[in-house]
């Protein structure tokens, strides 16, 4: 399948990103990015953060004559990273695309929908209650940054407190950042702009479970896939007191595991995606 990414490929945009890796890691150079999304690419000059970044090969990529080969409908589909972002040649798009055949993407923390509503697929991240004609998607954690045990675990607790600015020590070395939360049982997330963030994934990628404050306010459609069930029995199991040499924080960090795997990798979302266009 030949796809389509349109974005502004200006910076770091989360949920953009996640999608854009998936497709290119399943679909490789058939995933053409316009504008080029330099940024995610191991040639790329930026230090960026948040395990997404500098990731890609920087193969070969047809971008010419796009216009052009929209007009022939060249593409199997065209899928819009960034919504509320960028709507570059959308008269074009919907001109000789079916509505099934375009994909839109909203990634933005609040839960306001742009006006391609009914153009195509819509997928939302911060959805908060079910819509007729939109998705639910949410972030994922490219597979290779999944970390295999066992883990050296020093501490219950992750030392990185979410909004405490002077546990903020990590951010020089992604290293040392997944190592903190691979060598605790547990690290502390929350609601940030909006409900999904990247922190949920990078503490499932690094050996660790979520301890996630207020998760039980989250709406229903938002963050569909993350495992809530068993992130609220984390969150009990550490509240009532950990001990190490039990089983239950293996049988609940065993349940975590598989559905990270199955549902919350970059490529299981760009599946999503990609069952839609077919």
């Amino acid at each position: 399948m030949k796809v389509l990414y349109i974005s502004g490929g200006k910076g770091a945009d989360y949920q953009c990103d996640v999608v854009f890796h998936g497709l290119r890691s399943l679909l490789g150079p058939d995933c053409v990015d316009v504008a080029k999304l330099y940024f995610m690419y191991d040639t790329s000059p930026d230090y960026m953060f948040h395990s997404l970044y500098k990731l890609l090969p920087d193969i070969e990529v047809d971008r010419e004559d796009i216009e052009g080969k929209i007009r022939s409908k060249y593409f199997d589909g065209v899928v819009y990273g960034s919504v509320h972002r960028s709507r570059d040649l959308m008269s074009l798009v919907v001109d000789n695309y079916p509505p099934n055949k375009i994909v839109f993407i909203d990634g933005e923390d609040g839960p306001e929908l742009a006006p391609a509503v009914g153009h195509g697929w819509y997928f939302k991240r911060e959805l908060y209650a079910p819509h007729p004609d939109v998705l639910p998607i949410q972030f994922g954690i490219p597979k290779e940054k999944i970390r295999l045990g066992p883990y050296a675990k020093q501490r219950v607790m992750s030392p990185l407190i979410p909004g405490d600015y002077s546990t903020y020590t990590y951010y020089d070395s992604e290293t040392r950042y997944y190592d903190q939360y691979s060598e605790s049982y547990f690290g502390r997330t929350r609601k940030k702009g909006g409900w999904d963030c990247m922190r949920h994934y990078e503490i499932m990628a690094a050996g660790a479970l979520p301890y996630f404050e207020g998760l039980e306010d989250c709406p229903d459609m938002t963050m569909f896939w993350l495992p809530k069930p068993a992130l609220k029995a984390a969150r009990r199991l550490h509240d009532k007191g950990l001990d190490p040499g039990s089983s239950e924080w293996s049988d609940i960090f065993r349940r975590v595991q598989d559905v990270l795997r199955r549902d919350l990798t970059t490529e299981a979302i760009a599946t999503r995606i990609l069952d839609r266009l077919q």
